[in-house]
């Protein structure tokens, strides 16, 4: 199975360890910085469930909400 983590270089190490822990981790990208000016980047994994036995997996994640921006409507524009 293969999985991407982005955030920033800090976060996805985290996210990685953390990921390992209900996971077998069998291989690990280096870390790709985003284009542009952004301070983000992304890890691909390739991981197995641990003991190699398929079955279901269940992890534990905090989410931190921040503010989106906001949204364009979508309908009718009026042409002139």
């Amino acid at each position: 199975m293969r999985i991407r983590v982005e955030g920033t270089e800090t976060e996805v190490a985290a996210a990685v360890a953390a990921i390992a822990t209900v996971v077998e981790v069998q291989e690990a990208s280096g870390f790709y910085p985003n284009r542009g000016a952004s301070v983000l980047g992304r890890v691909y994994l390739t991981v197995a469930p641990l003991g190699g036995q398929p079955g279901p997996v269940q992890a534990t994640a905090e989410r931190t909400e921040q503010p989106r921006p906001p949204r364009i409507p979508r309908g009718r524009r009026e042409i002139r």
